[in-house]
């Protein structure tokens, strides 16, 4: 080991040890050229009992690392600015990342963290695995696990230690070495079983994710895993079933990549439905609405962010009217009448309608901006059942929704209003039959819903005006 004031290359300084494992140690240093800043400084250790021709490898793998994080650029990975070799050790500068690592932070929760903070640290890790899987040739880090990640006091993570790290080859067969650590490691990790390949690094990140998750050590019991919701009830069965996925021991039933896995986990994390964000074209009053996301739960706030929740136009309250509809179309002949009503009416009370920021004004929404919008923000609900949704506004003061899948399809059709400063959904048909006494039913629990949701909103709806393919609200 280095001891504190050693120099290397006559330019980094040691000041102490950070950490280590069977492979390399980690100091901190001062970079004396750069006004004695801050630097990680990796040498690997030798391994005495190791033959010449292991330590050959190990001296390869080394220079391989340094040689993949030279030219990777990601605000998730460290940056590598510097390595060496001296008195026949093997040194590595990089970054120095303050904070501490996912397993440090579990050793303070043995039971687990919280989900939304394990999601949010998953979603980080999925992005940086992207980008590494989408290198060229890919990149496989092949060691995933809570040690390997680094936590900052902003809550960004670091993924730390490409040890073996390998570039992908579609032509190989099988790894040549076992690599990563027992555990975490999928069953084709290990020599003789097969190549590693993207899917295996997000087997690694369920396995990470669940051990966050319900404190649960793999290490103890490999590839057997107990569903997270049943370890901890803080986790939901959406996410415990999201994590199952990642682990299944034939990579082909495991995500098909980190995107994938991503868009599973947000939509596992999915509280309140929060409407697409809208902006307002110069001076005419017509709201213009973007390709629509759904939110998931929620993100460190940025400029950008702020903007965007600033910019939300009076475009957004017009669709809270059609997304009562639609809640309702959703879900009707699955339950009962008096159910359904009550449903629709807690869904719609609940939704975060955005509605901060809003000035008194008038909003267009045309057919064309409602069918493409709506359909983005309801794709997360809707389980990939509904396919197709487009809605047809019939003055004076009617909008019919048509709803179709895979093999069904049916129109709910009903009159649109405003009351008491808040927007009013009548049903009246569902295809071609009167929806008389199951009517009334539902429009009473969606207008409830709507009356709770608009009771703390700085508007009042004025009117609303239903022309050819448009609707046209005004607030004051």
């Amino acid at each position: 080991m280095l001891t504190p004031g050693t120099v290397l290359q006559n330019r980094y300084r040691i000041v102490r040890t950070l950490g280590g494992g069977g492979m390399g140690m980690v100091y901190l240093a001062h970079d004396t050229r750069l006004a004695d800043k801050p630097c990680a400084v990796k040498e690997l250790l030798p391994d005495p009992h190791a033959t010449p021709e292991e330590q050959a490898q190990a001296a390869e793998q080394f220079r391989r690392e340094a040689a993949i994080l030279a030219h990777l650029n990601h605000p998730n990975l460290p940056n590598v600015y510097d390595h060496f070799e001296e008195e026949g050790q093997f040194y590595l500068v990089m970054d120095y990342i303050e904070g501490e690592t996912l397993a440090e932070r579990l050793r303070r929760s043995p039971q687990g963290l919280p989900p939304e903070e394990v999601v949010g640290w998953a979603l980080q890790l999925c992005d940086v695995l992207e980008y590494l899987h989408n290198q060229n040739p890919p990149v496989i880090f092949r060691d995933m696990k809570p040690a390997n990640v680094m936590v900052t006091p902003e809550g960004q993570v670091k993924l730390i230690d490409f040890g073996v790290a390998r570039l992908f080859d579609p032509g190989k067969r099988t790894d040549t070495l076992k690599m990563g650590t027992a555990g975490y490691a999928p069953p084709e990790q290990y020599a003789g079983q097969g190549q590693t390949t993207p899917r295996s690094d997000l087997y690694a990140l369920g396995v990470t994710l669940h051990e966050l998750l319900t404190g649960d050590d793999p290490t103890a019991h490999p590839f057997t895993f107990t569903p997270p919701h049943q370890l901890n009830r803080a986790v939901s069965p959406a996410l415990s079933a999201a994590v199952m996925r990642a682990v299944q021991l034939d990579p082909a039933a495991r995500y098909p990549s980190a995107r994938a896995f991503r868009d599973a986990l947000e939509k596992s994390t999915h509280r309140r439905l929060r409407l697409p964000s809208v902006q307002r074209a110069g001076r005419t009053g017509t709201a213009v609405m973007p390709g629509a996301v759904a939110v998931p739960a929620p993100r460190p706030t940025t400029p950008l962010r702020i903007a965007a929740r600033v910019g939300r136009g009076l475009l957004t309250l017009t669709l809270n009217i059609l997304l009562a509809l639609i809640v309702t179309a959703v879900v009707v002949g699955l339950v009962g009448t008096l159910l359904l009503s009550l449903v629709a009416q807690y869904v719609i009370a609940n939704v975060d309608w955005g509605l901060e920021g809003l000035t008194p004004g008038t909003s267009v929404l045309t057919e064309r901006e409602f069918n493409e919008g709506m359909a983005g923000a309801m794709e997360p609900y809707t389980l990939g059942v509904v396919r197709e949704m487009a809605v047809d506004f019939q003055p004076p003061d009617r909008a019919v929704l048509t709803v179709s899948g895979e093999n069904w399809g049916f129109r709910l059709s009903g009159r649109l209003g405003a009351r008491d400063g808040a927007p009013v959904v009548i049903v009246e048909r569902l295809n071609d039959v009167p929806l008389v006494l199951v009517g009334g039913i539902l429009s009473g629990g969606i207008n409830r819903g709507l009356r709770q949701a608009w009771e703390a909103s700085p508007l009042r709806i004025t009117q609303l005006t239903v022309e050819k393919d448009r609707l046209i609200t005004e607030y004051r």
